[in-house]
């Protein structure tokens, strides 16, 4: 037998990966949280399964170390019976006492009411599936946030999402919806449990004649920006820092393996970066009919280069009626919002995109890089340049 004629022989079992091997078990996908855990074990030296990440599947005997779970109804029976050091992220019931890392449900909450309280909102709406168990933990804390700042349970409203055999069929859902909606008070601001109750709620909004954010304001959880950008009124969202949940989550998994953690570690929870602001919140609760007509029509037009005239010509008030009730309602003037809303996407666009200065001028109603500078600098203290490499520095830095 010549050498290129040797038998080949199959490796041994764990042949030639020393390194910790890690599966992962997610009954959801989220590249986010996936890639705080890979990016944990490129740290550390960790050998990850290649398995889980296009399905559910699980490969049985497969030879690991330790697991990191998302607990839920497919791989219930899996995850329970791992004879391994094992780590979750969901806060289901468990039939086993393991560790847990999972994001701060209770600062979510508190960050959709001081969001919508801030703005003056006197009526709140929870908006939610009544099966999930993480909705119902976000639900409970908005509302306990909201009574602690003073808000009467009289002003506080559920809205359930439509039952499966209403879903099945769009007209029925969108109807179900419209109709619960209808029977609550306005402005109203609406917390939904997820981002996809969030859009859902918009579309069904803007078919049904109701303007969003005006008459009803909608904030999701999650920050699925594709979800959240695509909505026919972009979606403001709570990023939820899944990354960092991953990565705590392999910080756990790698001390629980060590023996520097027992089963009986109390769960870790990871505090939401913050809210990511779009148009669907972006208003203030106002109830007199001109003020939200004019904010509705300088949120259509900030980009072209309307003047106050316009404005009073598209509400029928004069210019002396309109800003002293702009002043009565926003306590600002409607050149105040105007400006507010141009620098507003101004600073979008600069930290956002690699768009020209000048462009982004033109695209925020100014006629020029020098009238927008002197706006941004009066309003940050900062050139539009100086404010991109600031802020898109520290957002790599997170």
């Amino acid at each position: 037998m010549t050498h290129s004629e040797k038998p080949f022989i199959f490796p041994s079992k764990r042949a030639r990966i020393e390194q910790p091997t890690i599966i992962v078990a997610f009954d959801w996908f989220d590249e986010r949280i996936y890639r705080g855990i890979f990016n944990y074990a490129k740290e550390h030296g960790w050998h990850m399964s290649p398995y889980l990440l296009s399905d559910r599947i699980v490969p049985n005997g497969w030879p690991a170390d330790g697991a990191i779970t998302c607990y839920g109804a497919s791989l219930a029976e899996f995850i329970d019976h791992l004879d391994m050091p094992v780590v979750d992220v969901t806060i289901h019931q468990i039939s086993r006492k393991i560790p847990r890392v999972v994001v701060d449900n209770h600062k979510i909450g508190e960050m959709a009411a001081d969001h919508f309280h801030s703005r003056g909102y006197m009526n709140y709406a929870y908006y939610s599936w009544a099966d999930v168990t993480v909705n119902d933990a976000r639900r409970k804390a908005f509302f306990e946030s909201l009574i602690r700042l003073g808000v009467s349970r009289e002003n506080l409203f559920e809205i359930q999402q439509s039952p499966v055999e209403l879903m099945r069929d769009w007209h029925l859902h969108q109807m179900d919806i419209f109709q619960k909606l209808s029977d609550l008070p306005r402005p109203l601001a609406v917390f939904a449990g997820q981002d996809n109750l969030g859009a859902t709620l918009i579309e069904i909004c803007v078919r049904n004649g109701i303007h969003v954010p005006e008459e009803v304001a909608v904030l999701g959880v999650d920050n699925i920006e594709l979800l959240c950008e695509s909505a026919v009124v972009p979606l403001s969202s709570i990023r939820t820092n899944l990354t960092e949940v991953g990565y705590r989550a392999a910080e756990q998994l790698d001390r629980l393996m060590q023996g520097e953690i027992t089963n009986e570690e109390p769960v870790r929870l990871v505090a939401p970066y913050g809210i990511i602001r779009r148009q669907s919140t972006d208003v203030l609760a106002v109830t007199h009919p001109a003020v939200i007509s004019a904010i509705r029509f300088i949120r259509e037009n900030f980009g072209q280069p309307i003047t106050i005239g316009d404005i009073c010509d598209y509400t029928g008030l004069s210019k002396r009626g309109l800003e002293k009730a702009f002043h009565r309602h926003l306590n600002r003037s409607p050149a105040a919002e105007l400006r507010r809303l141009r620098i507003q996407n101004a600073k979008r666009m600069l930290t956002e995109s690699n768009d020209k200065v000048e462009y982004i001028a033109q695209c925020c109603g100014y006629s020029n890089s020098s009238n927008l500078s002197c706006a941004f600098k009066k309003d940050t203290g900062l050139s539009p340049r100086g404010y991109r490499t600031k802020y898109r520095r520290q957002e790599r830095k997170r």
